[in-house]
């Protein structure tokens, strides 16, 4: 990276966050800017920052016309980005594109100027428009007068942003995260961001229970990225704190294919999760990624179930 730039540690707050993979924060989260071309950068947690932090990786394109967003993290956080935004360029925020529905990645989203063109995938807007809400699904947010935060704009398989060496393009290649996951191309930085179908390296949470998420279709989601995406040399994830290369992300593929295939081979033969999640060791070309016993028994389980 080009360089690293910290926001300062806010006010404090009380942020109870819900499901598998967060956790209780008590104080505003520090900030980092990461350059990587001369107008695409990451808005992330300042390595000293523990867990969810501030929420999911922001990436920050500044365009010919404005500026576009990936994701705008935590409810609280809007301001950080704008500010971020500030110290990088004069130009106006005009549009977010959300990877998928959940809080830690949509939650500033209110906080932006009612101006900003929001765009997802038609599932993540049926998520967010939802009338009963479960706790990550973040649709709360956009009720009432928030309402007109709703995205305006949903594609359903692929479609493209602005043109030339402005461009960029959103894939939708299955379930998996979610039902709603958008793969962000900036093609001419070659630069892809995942949200959370790349959280970390390591074994994702999915959202079956409220999301319409798959552990099963997961995997298959990530060959389709990885055979359907070219020309990407850098990849942003959910949640990682630096920018991981191409080749990562394929070995995440590897990684999370090599998972559910066994799961499936050890519920052929009979075995029980328990045994399947004893007998499980990382293969050697996957060994920097992580498979704690408590996601890998929650990974296999989904397998089981079907789900």
């Amino acid at each position: 990276m080009k360089r690293s730039r910290y926001l300062a540690t806010l006010t404090a707050i009380g942020v109870v966050l819900t499901g598998a993979a967060y956790q209780a924060q008590d104080e505003r989260a520090a900030l980092a800017v990461q350059q990587i071309t001369d107008n695409l950068y990451v808005l992330g947690n300042a390595p000293e920052v523990q867990g969810m932090g501030g929420g999911g990786n922001t990436a920050i394109f500044i365009a010919t016309d404005g500026v576009a967003l990936v994701d705008t993290k935590i409810n609280g956080y809007g301001q950080d980005i704008i500010a971020a935004v500030g110290e990088l360029t004069d130009k106006p925020i005009t549009h977010v594109i959300n990877t998928h529905t959940h809080f830690d990645h949509s939650g500033g989203n209110t906080e932006l100027p009612d101006t900003v063109n929001f765009v997802v995938h038609e599932n993540t807007l049926a998520q967010m428009s939802r009338d009963t809400c479960q706790p990550v699904t973040n649709c709360d947010a956009f009720k009432g007068e928030n309402a007109k935060y709703l995205p305006k704009l949903a594609y359903s398989e692929r479609m493209s942003l602005f043109n030339g060496a402005d461009r960029i393009d959103l894939y939708h290649f299955g379930r998996g995260h979610t039902d709603g996951d958008t793969f962000v191309v900036f093609r001419e930085a070659r630069t892809m961001h995942t949200g959370d179908m790349f959280q970390r390296k390591g074994l994702p949470f999915i959202d079956v229970a409220n999301g319409n998420g798959s552990a099963t279709e997961f995997g298959e989601t990530l060959k389709k990225a990885v055979a359907g995406v070219s020309g990407v040399d850098t990849v942003i994830p959910g949640h990682n704190p630096t920018p991981v290369t191409w080749a990562e992300f394929v070995d995440f593929s590897g990684f999370f294919n090599d998972v559910v295939s066994k799961a499936q081979h050890g519920q052929a033969a009979g075995l029980s999760v328990d045994e399947v999640v004893a007998a499980y060791s990382v293969p050697g070309q996957y060994s920097d990624f992580a498979a704690p016993e408590g996601s890998l028994r929650t990974t296999v389980q989904h397998v089981y179930d079907g789900n």
